[in-house]
């Protein structure tokens, strides 16, 4: 009996660290690039504005003050209030510093520029499904379309340990 329950929980530890090690291993996604022409073409730009007004992101990164997509707009949930975080293209508060790949890891992947997940907003699932094209023109209008906004962020105040997010990569 007692090495039976011995190898049970041997089995049970070590699927623990197991699930641990593939928590913590750096994820990644295809790399995303795009001609910097393209990148600045009006035409390109503007389709990527379509795509923000589809995708309403207006709604979650736009607080009551009307600063365009500086964040900052409380959403409520039981677990706490998280703040959507500044999405123009200033450099320190907002996306300005993204690459279109950082830019594609966050919105169809959830984490962000230096590796923190998103979760449990992002990422949407409806972003998740967006080609690469449409990734592409929806940073073109972030970066070139909508104007930098000196805005911090505000941090979230879901309360421990529902703020615990590596587990969400098992």
């Amino acid at each position: 009996m007692k090495k039976t329950l011995t190898v049970i929980i041997s089995i049970l530890v070590l699927c623990f660290v197991v699930a641990l090690a593939i928590a913590f291993w750096p994820t990644s996604s295809p790399k995303l690039t795009a001609d910097k022409t393209k990148l600045s073409d009006p035409e390109f730009i503007e389709k990527g504005r379509y795509l923000a007004v589809l995708g309403d992101c207006v709604a979650c990164h736009t607080s009551n003050n009307n600063v365009l997509f500086a964040g900052g707009n409380a959403i409520a949930s039981p677990i706490g209030e998280m703040f959507p975080p500044n999405i123009t293209p200033d450099k320190k508060n907002g996306i300005g510093n993204y690459s279109l790949d950082d830019f594609d890891r966050a919105v169809r992947f959830g984490i962000r520029q230096d590796g923190v997940t998103l979760y449990p907003a992002m990422p949407y699932p409806s972003y998740a499904r967006m080609s690469d094209e449409d990734i592409t023109a929806l940073y073109a209008y972030f970066m070139n379309g909508v104007k930098p906004e000196a805005v911090a962020n505000k941090e979230n105040t879901i309360s421990w340990p529902l703020s615990i997010r590596w587990p969400v990569a098992i």
